[in-house]
């Protein structure tokens, strides 16, 4: 599979012409004869895209449309959580307590996704913005008032269907409970 900087480069099929790479020769092949055999794959367009929609969802405000990005079942890990989600249940009432504690949180991607089709694996540096007006997040906190600005990256797996099976987020929760002066 070719690779761009140490990245798999989306492919498309080799012509069905001799091909001659440093002496060796391919005759009459499609690339996908020489992958190695892996779980289903998802089309690394799909995993390109998929951090955009994910911060989208956060951005916006319908739960439906964003229990859209996570899959049915799933391990979604945060460090501002006690313990990782594995359902949409779970998901919902994140996304639903987030919003309720900062109504007017955005999520923005930094830099271009890091995508590993191999493993259906895909990251993206995000910087998240928002004020702390409502009460929800962090649990049995009132409102402070104050903004925030936090930096973080998360790892998503995603399936076939273009949903996320595993999510992990690295972000420094203190920073987050300084600015809003909890700390």
């Amino acid at each position: 599979m070719p690779t761009s900087g140490g990245f798999v480069a989306a492919h498309s099929a080799m012509p069905s012409t001799q091909v001659k790479d440093e002496g060796t020769s391919l005759n009459d092949h499609s690339l996908t004869e020489f992958e190695m055999p892996v779980h289903q794959t998802t089309d690394p367009v799909t995993l390109q895209a998929y951090p955009a929609r994910y911060l989208a969802a956060w951005s916006q405000r319908d739960v439906d449309t964003a229990l859209d990005v996570v899959a049915t079942e799933l391990h979604w890990a945060d460090p501002s959580l006690p313990a990782p989600m594995t359902t949409r249940a779970e998901a919902r009432g994140f996304f639903t307590a987030t919003w309720q504690g900062f109504p007017d949180l955005t999520m923005q991607p930094v830099g271009s996704p890091l995508v590993d089709a191999a493993r259906r694996r895909v990251a993206q540096e995000w910087r998240m913005t928002g004020t702390h007006t409502g009460e929800g997040f962090p649990p049995g906190v009132l409102p402070t008032g104050k903004a925030f600005d936090v930096s973080g990256t998360d790892v998503w797996e995603v399936d076939q269907d273009g949903r996320a099976v595993s999510i992990h987020a690295y972000w420094d929760v203190a920073t987050l409970m300084n600015q809003l002066g909890l700390v």
